[in-house]
């Protein structure tokens, strides 16, 4: 039913998919009502902007409505978050600003983008959309929104299968990852990489769209290979990740070349941009600052013992605490995981294994029967009989 989600307009399109279930979520459905899809279908397909089918012009393309739906649900946004997202293959730009509205305005917002004609249709696009200005520095593009509800949304001239993972905003990860065009698994393995620990990942592999969830990390000499080979028949992921299939999809393959090592800037911390950051790290940097107010000498406690009062006054002055919080990243101050926690979830995981193949043994029993059972009940129609 998802494919008849077509409307004469943005709000009649909206209303199908869902009633038909494709989108589910108020905050979802919300999104996609502000953010009319007539602003970002490739130039002359105006007439068709609430069908619900693909669109393309040259290498201007954009998906069917409900694949959207779908893949955006699957991304479990939290709304208004601190939230890094990055869309690869990042396209006329739809799902980037529909991702942006759900976000809010403490969210991270990238796109990776090969062909010059597309990263240009994506700026006008987001422009029409939402009142915005452009700010270019070298590959990368900044789309600033006049309102203050939206996040910028930051286009790089790149390639998706290229995206440094040891330099730049990669190193940390992100938490949401929209893939826009088909990949093979090997493909796959290597863009997960850029998730960060419980970050969810979206994007069709060859003819299925699957959704990827990195569950941490794997503690050194903590690795089973117990069961590895399972987990890698699924998509070619090891234990640390999940891997669920969504629906079969057909995308054209996201382009190989040319080859361009592309690096996602990060961001250098500064008291304006703390709000980009999670919560652990604007609690500890404010801690940090507003100790560098307070007055190196207080009184000493009466008695020095671990369990009196101490001095919080931090040593240093704050303009170089400024200077070494720029230092940091997103994930400085997230706590690290503990070997309780892991176990934890490796015991969650062997009893989902374990489920899955008493499920599949009693699928073989049933296969196994099928045939015998399928020989007497012709013996017994043959023999004249009835059922009551």
């Amino acid at each position: 039913m998802a494919w008849r989600s077509s409307g004469t307009n943005n709000t009649e399109m909206v209303d199908k998919l869902k009633r038909f279930g494709v989108i589910t979520s108020e905050h979802v459905e919300e999104a996609f009502r502000r953010v009319d899809r007539k602003f970002f279908v490739p130039a002359g397909n105006e007439t068709l902007a609430h069908s619900d089918q693909p669109l393309k012009e040259g290498n201007v393309h954009i998906s069917a409505p409900h694949i959207y739906g779908s893949a955006i649900e699957a991304l479990d946004l939290v709304p208004n978050s601190c939230t890094s997202f990055l869309n690869i293959g990042s396209g006329t730009g739809y799902v980037s600003a529909i991702v942006a509205d759900i976000l809010g305005p403490n969210s991270l917002n990238y796109g990776v983008e090969l062909h010059d004609d597309v990263i240009g249709h994506c700026k006008a696009s987001l422009a029409k959309w939402r009142g915005a200005s452009v700010n270019e520095n070298g590959n990368i593009s900044t789309i600033n929104f006049m309102d203050d509800d939206t996040p910028d949304v930051h286009i790089i001239k790149g390639n998706g299968l290229n995206i440094l993972k040891s330099e730049g905003e990669s190193v940390v990860g992100y938490d949401r990852i929209y893939i826009g065009a088909a990949v093979d698994s090997a493909e796959l393995t290597n863009i997960t990489k850029l998730l960060s620990p419980g970050g969810i990942l979206v994007g069709p592999v060859e003819d299925e769209l699957v959704k990827v969830i990195r569950t941490g990390v794997i503690a050194q000499g903590l690795e089973d290979d117990e069961g590895s080979d399972e987990a890698a028949s699924l998509s070619g992921l090891n234990e640390e990740f999940t891997s669920q299939l969504l629906s079969g999809v057909r995308f054209a393959p996201l382009a190989m070349l040319p080859v361009i090592y592309t690096i996602i800037p990060s961001n250098v911390w500064n008291p304006s941009i703390r709000r980009f950051y999670p919560n652990e790290h604007r609690c500890a940097s404010m801690a940090l600052l507003m100790c560098s107010n307070s007055e190196i000498v207080q009184p000493l406690p009466r008695v020095p013992t671990p369990d009196e009062r101490f001095n919080a006054a931090a040593m240093l002055p704050k303009s170089i605490w400024l200077e070494i919080l720029s230092y940091t990243h997103r994930r400085w101050f997230a706590p690290e995981q503990n070997e309780t926690d892991f176990l934890k979830r490796r015991l969650r995981k062997r009893r989902q294994r374990l489920q899955r193949l008493k499920e599949l043994v009693e699928k073989l029993k049933h296969a196994a029967l099928l045939p015998r059972e399928r020989g007497q009940y012709t013996a017994f129609w043959h023999a004249g009989g009835s059922l009551a």
